[in-house]
């Protein structure tokens, strides 16, 4: 296990998260060669596989972020051991990174390390930094460097990068808020080293012939050529997706497309995602010579996670409904403005739509004349009626 204490680690989340499972270093060594680290935490070294504890996270499959509630998927003691924090020494599965002047990876290193993260930052603090560029942070400056290039790098190996907002719902005492969620520099350059520690880990797993869990994906289509066709709507993007292959979970490694890596798997929210979890067990049995997960194990566990998450997604698409259901309910506005993307069920009026104002790419039922993919704004109004849909009409 390597001490890694004394470099100078930063912490990038939401404001009050609940899971902090990752942090960031520079190292530089002789020679000015800049060294990435990625840490994440280790929870599987506080228990067994097919222990109590991991079968119930195993059922739970991940932990459930609704509007008003939050269910972990790990024992909360577990969790508050695990989580990583500003000045806490934690045990983490760190990966080291170093890259060639284009941004493409030149050597990577998996271990278990010590780590003591010097800033706990929100991703509003680390942008404040990145802009100001101030000399006495100018490790987190470099980082950002870095990590642009990757993202550059992954761009010419045939990497999507989704540029439009998101939304989320909130309850702020009592009132339900819709809110757009721009992606700043910091959450772009924090996603981006998930997806490199992804990356590195996939490489490692195969490498060493392990069962794992990878994410594949086709992209089915020529981006450039639609992004360019509907470059002046509001929905390139979620017109995009709809030509694009959906990833999916296979224990044979292949293609992640949209991300431009030959190989990819989700490993960096072992607190959250069961797979996550595994993925990091399988990493940590190796660097500890402990018993590895069978490729027939792996693939019973993927099929079960694949049954609980539509069940989770069930829950969440519930939840999502019944708070979009109160926000239209109470807001009782004389219309909205919509943009159609596609039908999904013409003979039963189910549609695909965005809501510009909100950022909100939902399913509905709309009666409405439609030119499709026309850019145009409907202004449509919001029907109150029992069905699982919200109704809109024109």
């Amino acid at each position: 296990m390597k001490d890694l204490t004394s470099l100078k680690t930063y912490i990038i989340d939401s404001e009050d998260p609940h899971e902090v499972d990752d942090a960031i270093s520079l190292e530089i060594k002789e020679g000015d060669i800049k060294k990435l680290w990625i840490h994440i935490s280790n929870p599987c070294r506080l228990f067994l596989q097919d222990s109590n504890i991991d079968l119930d996270a195993k059922r739970r499959n991940s932990s459930l972020y609704l509007t008003d509630q939050y269910t972990a998927m790990l024992p909360l003691e577990i969790v508050q051991e695990a989580n990583l924090s500003q000045n806490k020494i934690s045990k983490t599965i760190s990966a080291s990174i170093e890259f060639n002047e284009d941004g493409s990876i030149n050597h990577y290193e998996i271990i278990e390390a010590i780590i003591k993260p010097k800033y706990q930052l929100t991703y509003e603090d680390a942008n404040e930094i990145i802009d100001l560029e101030p000399k006495e942070e100018i490790e987190l400056v470099e980082i950002k460097n870095l990590l642009e290039k990757s993202i550059e790098y992954r761009k010419k190996q045939g990497a999507i990068i989704f540029e439009s907002p998101n939304s989320k719902v909130k309850l702020n005492k009592d009132k339900i808020l819709i809110t757009k969620v721009e992606k700043t520099l910091a959450q772009i350059i924090i996603a981006e080293a998930m997806i490199l520690m992804g990356y590195v880990t996939s490489l490692f797993l195969n490498k060493n012939n392990l069962a794992v869990a990878y994410r594949v994906q086709k992209i089915n289509c020529n981006p450039h050529e639609i992004l360019n066709k509907y470059r002046d709507s509001q929905i390139k993007y979620i017109l995009l997706k709809q030509y694009m292959g959906r990833s999916y979970i296979t224990i044979k490694p292949n293609n992640h497309e949209s991300l431009g890596l030959k190989m990819y798997v989700q490993c960096t929210s072992p607190l959250r995602r069961y797979l996550d979890l595994i993925i990091q067990r399988q990493v940590y049995n190796k660097l500890n010579n402990f018993e590895l997960i069978s490729k027939n194990s792996m693939t019973q566990i993927i099929e079960y996670s694949k049954k609980r998450q539509l069940e989770n997604n069930n829950i969440y698409k519930n939840d999502r409904f019944k708070y979009l259901s109160l926000f239209f309910n109470n807001e009782n506005k004389p219309f909205y403005k919509i943009i159609f993307v596609k039908w999904i069920n013409h003979k039963r009026n189910i549609a695909l739509v965005f809501f510009p104002e909100h950022s909100l790419e939902i399913l509905i039922t709309l009666f409405v004349s439609i030119e499709i993919y026309s850019n145009k704004i409907y202004n449509v109004k919001y029907n109150i009626n029992d069905n699982n849909l919200l109704e809109f009409i024109y």
